[in-house]
C-alpha cells in the first residue's frame, strides 16, 4: 500500500465521459414540453458539458428551481400547468434575479407579456433554433455573462 506524503499530489481519474470539461460545474434547468426538442437540447447541452435537469412543465419547472438553483434556465414560453411568463416571474420573485433565462418560443417576445427587466439577465430566441446555436449561446451567457441592456 502506498502512503501519500504532503508535498504529494492526488490526481484525479481522467474523464470517462464525451463531454468536455467546462471552466465551472454548470447546471442549466430546460424546461420544455415537447418531448423529441428536450430530448434533442438535453443531448446538445450535456455533451457541451453542462448537467442538465429537464423540467415538462412550469410546475416542474418551479420544484427544480425550488431543489436546486440552476447556473441558467433555458425555457419555452407554451408549457402546460403554468405558462413561461409565470415561471419568469416566479424566478425573478423567488430572488433568483441573476439566473440567466433564455427564452425559446415559437413566438416574438413583443407578442408575450414578458418585459425586458423582467426577462434580464436573459435573451429570448425564436424558435425554430438549432441545437449547436443554443449551445453557443448558453456557453457565452456562462462564460461571460448576458448581454447587457
Amino acid at each position: 500500500m502506498a502512503l501519500i506524503t504532503k508535498n504529494q499530489r492526488i490526481h484525479a481519474p481522467k474523464r470517462t465521459s464525451d463531454a468536455p470539461a467546462t471552466a465551472k460545474s454548470t447546471r442549466v434547468l430546460l424546461v420544455e414540453d415537447e418531448p423529441l426538442t428536450a430530448e434533442v437540447f438535453a443531448r446538445a447541452l450535456t455533451r457541451a458539458g453542462h448537467v442538465v435537469d429537464v423540467a415538462k412543465d412550469g410546475l416542474q419547472a418551479l420544484r427544480h428551481l425550488r431543489e436546486r438553483t440552476p447556473s441558467l434556465v433555458v425555457l419555452d414560453m407554451s408549457l402546460p400547468a403554468l405558462s413561461g411568463s409565470a415561471v419568469v416571474r416566479e424566478v425573478r420573485a423567488s430572488g433568483c434575479n441573476d439566473v440567466p433565462i433564455v427564452v425559446v418560443s415559437g413566438s416574438e417576445q413583443r407578442q408575450s407579456s414578458v418585459t425586458d427587466e423582467e426577462l434580464s439577465p436573459g435573451i429570448w430566441l425564436t424558435k425554430p433554433i438549432k441545437p449547436r446555436h443554443l449551445v453557443a449561446i448558453v456557453a457565452d451567457m456562462i462564460e461571460n455573462g448576458p448581454p447587457e441592456h
